[in-house]
């Protein structure tokens, strides 16, 4: 029995051994294909149409991207409705809303981006997710890797990602929500890479004449100082402080001051702002496609608006816990 006991035991070690061993090649090879991704991501010169939305609502949008002499440079047009248009620098956003007649202009290139943009280094996001390899796919008549992100609580989504396997450019995207549903997909159907994009391709077909320009600016200093030191109580496993700013709305005008939240793959923002009984503010919560919100009025007269990309049960434990330091 104990020489029984014995094999059994050294069985097991080595069985986890194995997987060790396994789970730790995996990993590497996860972070392998996303360094190709990445890189493909800001240097590649293309041309291509991809899809975007929520279920069966869908748009439709063209996109260029070059990388030359000038740096890193895009322009995305909707397909659908009015046309709008948004060029992207090193420096500057510029948004072009034919409906509206009107032009916005934002100092600073963000984060978000399409094709998405996912984090390089995974270890420090192994404690909340689950990164591994699962087969290949045909997308946009590219053969791709697909990478599977499973999360290991409540409140985070999974992702799918398809990498064009020669290319390295992300082609495809699920987000999956609580029930494993998919909540939000991303789509290449046409891409066409190039050695050097037109400089045609890259400027607006609308130049903004007779439209009315809307560019963000910083918050007046007396509002600065209203809406300072501000902080997050409780927050999910994993997300920290990743910045906060103070801006001023384009249209209205109105002070605001935005903290931001990340697990190193997605991440919630706290907007905060004077109440205004002109200014239909969200109390309670609310959703759209992927997109979770909380809202809620503070005694002092502040407002708290949470978004994110997260489940509900993220935004309403960060929005319940924030507080003046």
């Amino acid at each position: 029995m104990k020489n029984k006991f014995v094999v059994i035991i050294t069985s097991l070690l080595f069985s986890f051994s194995s997987f060790a061993l396994a789970a730790s090649a995996n990993s590497e090879q996860v972070e392998l294909w996303l360094t190709k991704m990445h890189h493909a991501a800001h240097m590649l010169n293309y041309k291509g149409v991809f899809v975007y939305g929520q279920k069966d609502n869908l748009s439709s949008m063209q996109i260029v991207h070059s990388q030359d002499e000038f740096g890193e440079r895009e322009r995305l047009l909707s397909l659908d409705g009015t046309g709008r248009e948004v060029i992207r620098t090193k420096d500057s956003v510029i948004c072009i809303l034919p409906d509206s007649k009107s032009v916005m202009v934002e100092k600073s290139r963000p984060k978000s981006s399409f094709p998405p943009a996912f984090p390089v280094k995974i270890a420090e996001m192994e404690a909340n997710y689950d990164f591994y390899l699962s087969g290949k796919d045909m997308v946009a008549g590219q053969i791709t890797q697909k990478i599977v992100i499973n999360p290991k609580d409540k409140y985070r989504y999974g992702h799918m990602l398809w990498i064009d396997e020669k290319t390295g450019l992300l082609l495809k995207t699920h987000l999956i929500g609580e029930r494993g549903q998919v909540v939000e997909k991303f789509m290449f159907t046409q891409i066409d890479y190039m050695e050097k994009v037109p400089e045609a391709l890259l400027k607006a077909s609308v130049l903004g004449e007779n439209y009315i320009w809307y560019e963000s600016g910083k918050a007046k200093k007396h509002e600065s100082q209203k809406l300072s030191k501000w902080a997050v109580k409780n927050l999910p496993k994993g997300f920290k402080p990743d910045m906060s700013r103070k801006h001023v709305m384009p249209r209205s005008g109105i002070a605001m001051e935005q903290l931001m939240y990340t697990d190193g793959l997605t991440s919630v923002s706290v907007f905060i702002e004077k109440h205004s009984e002109d200014e239909d503010l969200l109390n309670g919560s609310s959703h759209m496609g992927a997109i979770n919100a909380c809202g809620r009025d503070l005694d002092s007269g502040v407002h708290i608006t949470v978004i994110g990309e997260v489940p509900h049960a993220a935004v309403k434990m960060i929005c319940d816990s924030v507080y003046l330091k």
